[in-house]
This record gives structure tokens, C-alpha cells and sequence, in this order.
């Protein structure tokens, strides 16, 4: 009787994995979306560093869509080159302590985009 119910429960933990893995290929990646105006009063921008930096993230958010929209083997590498540009331009426009702040939030909102897409 306990055998039975031992191949019971791996089959049931092996059936439960099966569909997880099923279910995380169709999980689809969506870009960093960029709540500007909660960003702007958290960098504390200037007038002049609103302006650029939202052109910056229209551009990054292009950029990650247009990663999006390529090949599967592509899609890391432009979506990798997508935010080291981001990142490039944002230290032009920043200043020291806000560019380490910026950066400090892109890493928690990378790792919680993994962790819910399972990554």
C-alpha cells in the first residue's frame, strides 16, 4: 500500500512538472514598462531631464519591442543590447547619485521579471 501510494505521488509530482514547463514557454515576455511620471519623482529629474530622459525610455521601449518581435535566438542578445543602450544614454543624461538609482531599480525590476516569468 505504500508503494502505491509513493507511485502515485510521483506520478501526480511528475504530471504537475509537465504542465509547469508547459506553461512557462507560453509565458510571454513583456517589455520593462516604465511608469514615467512615479520615475521622474523618484530620480527627482530636472525640466530639462524629464524632456530626455522620456525620449529615452520611448526609445528603450521600441527597442525592447523590436526584441521582442525577432527570432528566438536573437532575442536575448537585442534585448540585452536594448538595455545597455538604455542604460548608456540614461548616464549622458543623469546625474551620478540618480544614474545609481536608475540602475538599482532596472536590477529589482530584471529579477522580478524572472522570478515571475520563472527564468
Amino acid at each position: 500500500m505504500r508503494r502505491l501510494g509513493m507511485a502515485v505521488a510521483a506520478l501526480l509530482l511528475c504530471a504537475t512538472m509537465g504542465f509547469a514547463r508547459e506553461n512557462r514557454n507560453n509565458v510571454s515576455k513583456e517589455p520593462f514598462a516604465i511608469n514615467f511620471e512615479k520615475l521622474s519623482h523618484y530620480l527627482q529629474l530636472t525640466p530639462s531631464q524629464s524632456s530626455e530622459v522620456a525620449n529615452i525610455n520611448e526609445y528603450f521601449m521600441d527597442k525592447q519591442n523590436e526584441s521582442l518581435r525577432s527570432s528566438a535566438s536573437q532575442r536575448d542578445k537585442k534585448m540585452r543590447q536594448a538595455v545597455y543602450g538604455n542604460l548608456k544614454l540614461m548616464k549622458k543624461v543623469l546625474t551620478q547619485d540618480q544614474y545609481r538609482k536608475y540602475v538599482t531599480l532596472l536590477n529589482v525590476t530584471n529579477n522580478n521579471n524572472r522570478v515571475l516569468n520563472f527564468d
